[in-house]
């Protein structure tokens, strides 16, 4: 019987998925037995791993006191967290650069034209979330307004000075803005702040989070959107790895990123920036209907404009084609019921508006590098 220390905070959704993936990965091997640390990121008693042994360690190293724990057991380690560099041990995490990129490319297609950041200064996880956000928009010549949130170490809560702060800095913001915060964890207190000031959410402020932590998400009104990363995928991975080093195996890849990401939207950013009332009824049209496969001719009719005309605008605005929006939103429609369903995938190519099995196995290679039956099964 093979002895691993999962060594993962149990209070984030982030969390929680990774060890559902490590999860899944021990139905494969009933040899091994699990030492399994409860509690948030960071505060775990150093006695808990300095008396345990055993054959291995799946950890999110927080912080150098975590680290040189693990390096004292002198055992084989697997990281997904990457947060203490130089990295020690082999890295599964998720593409946090994919997710900064995509939320800033999701705001770009809705219309916004302001931008801003909230995140952590001293986390690896919210800098690259930060850095792609930034560079995604730098790019189109858009700035972005950050405010870094100042935690206790000690227990993670947010100070009253740093709420004050907050609020200021809220005041600074071009309104409409479209905000994006690391982590879901805090959406309640960047509600309360735009609460507190008068700033209605999605019309002033249009906010996404990360991670599709679902407490979070629905305590906050209106409730927040948010792209979930693959952290299932990052937990089997990981276990999978652990396996391969424990047998004396060598890793093809010492960082592994899972880029592959979900957006679940609700109210909070349910609102587009553009001034052009057609194009916003033809999007909300299309999000609507996508899975009755609707026409160009059906699209265009809605927003009381022409196929030409319409086609026009939504690559003014949008920079994208009619046809490609429905895609999206079919693809959307997809990724939910395969992740969220027990259902065929037959019957899910159906119910997301694809025309076929065959046709939404295309869609899938083409776009996510993937099929649906793997996408499901990670």
């Amino acid at each position: 019987m093979k002895r691993i220390a999962i060594l993962v905070e149990t209070s984030l959704a982030s969390g929680r998925e990774i060890l559902s993936g490590i999860s899944r990965y021990l139905d494969e091997r009933p040899d091994w037995s699990i030492f399994l640390h409860v509690g948030p990121l960071g505060a775990m008693a150093p006695e808990a791993i300095r008396n345990w042994q055993g054959d291995g360690i799946i950890a999110r190293i927080a912080n150098e006191e975590l680290h040189e724990l693990i390096q004292a057991k002198g055992l084989p380690t697997v990281d997904v967290l990457g947060n203490v560099t130089p990295l020690s041990y082999p890295l599964f995490k998720c593409d946090d650069r994919a997710l900064g990129t995509s939320v800033a490319r999701h705001f770009l297609e809705s219309g916004h034209r302001n931008f801003a950041f909230i995140g952590l200064a001293e986390e690896r996880w919210s800098i690259e979330r930060e850095e792609a956000f930034s560079a995604t928009l730098s790019s189109k010549n858009y700035p972005v307004s950050v405010f870094h949130i100042d935690q206790r170490p000690t227990d993670h809560v947010v100070t009253g000075e740093t709420f004050e702060s907050l609020k200021k800095w809220l005041l600074t913001l071009k309104i409409p803005t479209s905000l994006m915060i690391a982590s879901d964890q805090f959406g309640p207190i960047v509600f309360e702040a735009c609460h507190q000031l008068g700033l209605s959410i999605p019309e002033n402020v249009s906010v996404i989070g990360v991670d599709n932590d679902e407490p979070f998400c629905n305590l906050c009104r209106p409730r927040l959107s948010s792209v979930m990363p693959d952290h299932k995928r990052v937990g089997y991975q990981a276990a999978k790895a652990l396996g391969r080093l424990m047998q004396g195996k060598k890793l093809p890849e010492q960082v592994v990123e899972i880029g592959s990401n979900t957006l679940h939207r609700r109210q909070s950013s349910d609102f587009m920036a553009i001034d052009d009332p057609a194009v916003i009824i033809a999007v909300k049209y299309i999000r609507e209907n996508a899975s009755k496969s609707p026409s160009l001719d059906l699209v265009a009719e809605a927003a009381g404009l022409s196929r030409t005309v319409l086609q026009r605008r939504f690559r003014e605005y949008l920079n994208r084609t009619v046809g490609d929006v429905i895609l999206r939103e079919k693809l959307r429609l997809a990724r939910e019921m395969l992740s969220g369903t027990d259902m065929p995938i037959p019957t899910i190519a159906e119910r997301s508006g694809f025309t076929s099995q065959e046709y939404m196995n295309h869609v899938f290679k083409f776009h996510l590098k993937t099929t649906p039956k793997k996408y499901r099964a990670f």
